[in-house]
């Protein structure tokens, strides 16, 4: 920043004496009379005095001037005339032919067609059309209003450069900044450096970005940060349209969402504020925080947040290679739904449930949660849950759709309805088998505990029979459908993030 500064003071003191010189021309005054103003011999000049340079008309109530200097000391009512193009008002002059530099203190004001500069003090180039204040300036034009200690104007380029707390107000938002370039013709403002822009829905940060102004669409670099009363977005990137309340973040994207404790993260995102949704995609994660330090992360090719009127978070969707991980639940599917409000996590194609050392399966699974933990699960059409009784052997209840109870992240019972078949290993209390049980009914009720089955009630028509292990051929000990995905099951949170299809048995 002191390179770009160092390179504007420059700019302000170039080709100053590169140029012809030209006479600085007393067009008329009121009364001419020969003075000595601060011991030196000058023309005092009173009552409506004019005087030409070239092309700018300047205009005074009284002044002195040097005619052998070339230069001219002016008092009350300044008025300088560009071109027609730049109007200067003050209220005392110094002017120096030979540089064409103007030196204005007082209530000075410029003037061009698209703005107006308020300070106290301002030096003006005539010649590379550049005005330069450093006690504390101003700029108004048709939508904004812009503040700062230093200030630098290009008339050339309609452009002004602004340093040392810079405040910029717009009728839908306030920035502030420690350095800002503006455009008084497009409008448009560039910063550098720490940036706040606060309005009554949001307010962002960032260290780099430009603000169009006329259109609202703005971009913001470097650790920028969008907040509102229910979320936070960071992102190394934002492109932002206030006009949608819409933005896309680019890289180390993270949305959080206070109301539901939710967290989500990717590589590229698109952000609506307003009764819109959101998705996150490339290496996307979503992070539903759970107060005994039991978080819920889930991981999918693309994940969406869906908002309510309310700017509140109600349902969260996930599609495409779906895994999540929680200490005591795991999952895998390719399609996800889960119902922030109510706590209902809906799962299609291919679900897969985990807990302890059980596996639930079906064509469908709605799962609903409670205090952070699972309550129940629904599992719609071709329901299967097994459960490791030792490496050889599984306890296993299938039916066409069944409930499954949780107490403590473990499965506490299972309904089952319509074709109900079990297979489960009865064992002594120091764990010696005694047969396996196998059963089928219409329906029936099964009872767990850590160890496993404990009892098992078959409602209409049941059949079962306890049988010696070795009576049992191999095949009679597995249910039709059986097939166990623990190598698919996620030991730890990264391992959501590898993928493999599932395979027909």
């Amino acid at each position: 920043m002191k390179y770009i500064l160092l390179l504007l003071i420059l700019s302000f003191s170039l080709n100053l004496t590169a140029q012809k010189k030209t006479k600085i021309k007393l067009l008329r005054a009121d009364k001419l009379s020969p003075a000595l103003y601060n011991g030196i011999k000058v023309q005092k000049l009173s009552g409506k005095v004019v005087f030409q340079h070239e092309s700018t008309m300047m205009y005074c109530d009284s002044a002195y001037f040097y005619d052998g200097k070339n230069s001219l000391d002016a008092f009350g009512k300044i008025h300088i005339n560009d071109n027609d193009s730049i109007h200067i008002y003050g209220d005392t002059l110094n002017y120096k032919g030979d540089t064409k530099l103007a030196e204005i203190h007082g209530r000075v004001r410029l003037v061009d067609k698209k703005m107006t500069l308020t300070t106290k003090h301002l030096r003006y180039d005539l010649r590379s059309k550049v005005g330069y204040y450093y006690t504390g300036g101003k700029i108004v034009d048709e939508t904004n209003t812009l503040t700062s200690i230093l200030g630098y104007y290009y008339s050339s380029t309609s452009t002004v450069y602004f340093q040392n707390t810079v405040v910029l107000i717009n009728k839908q938002y306030q920035m502030y900044s420690d350095t800002l370039i503006y455009n008084t013709s497009s409008e448009t403002s560039y910063f550098h450096g720490p940036t706040v822009i606060k309005s009554e829905e949001n307010s962002i940060y960032c260290e780099k970005g430009w603000y169009d102004t006329k259109s609202n669409l703005s971009r913001y670099q470097t650790n920028t940060v969008l907040r509102n009363d229910k979320q936070e977005l960071f992102a190394d990137s934002l492109f932002y349209d206030r006009n949608r309340s819409f933005g896309q973040a680019f890289i180390h994207v993270t949305l959080i969402d206070t109301t539901q404790n939710l967290i989500m993260k990717g590589q590229y995102a698109e952000y609506y504020e307003n009764n819109g949704s959101s998705f996150f995609t490339d290496s996307s994660i979503a992070i539903l925080i759970d107060d005994k330090k039991d978080s819920l992360y889930i991981h999918a090719d693309t994940l969406r947040i869906v908002m309510d009127s309310a700017n509140k978070a109600k349902d969260f969707i996930a599609y495409n290679h779906v895994k999540f991980f929680k200490k005591d639940l795991q999952g895998k599917c390719d399609s996800l739904i889960y119902h922030l409000q109510d706590s209902i996590l809906l799962m299609l194609n291919d679900p897969i449930i985990w807990g302890s050392n059980s596996q639930i399966t079906g064509m469908k699974i709605r799962a609903f949660m409670k205090k952070g933990g699972i309550d129940k699960i629904y599992i719609d059409t071709n329901a299967f849950v097994l459960q490791h009784d030792s490496l050889t052997y599984y306890n296993q209840v299938s039916g066409n759709n069944m409930v499954t109870h949780f107490a403590e992240g473990k499965i506490n019972r299972v309904d089952v309805y319509s074709n109900a078949q079990t297979v489960y290993f009865a064992r002594e209390d120091d764990g010696s088998l005694v047969g396996v049980n196998l059963g089928n009914s219409s329906d029936m009720r099964v009872d767990f505990d850590k160890d496993g089955v404990t009892n098992i009630i078959y409602l209409n028509t049941p059949k079962a029979s306890l049988n010696p292990i070795s009576k049992v051929s191999k095949r009679a000990l597995f249910l039709r459908g059986f097939k166990s995905y623990e190598h698919w099951r996620p030991k730890t949170k990264d391992e959501i993030f590898t993928w493999e299809p599932l395979r027909s048995n």
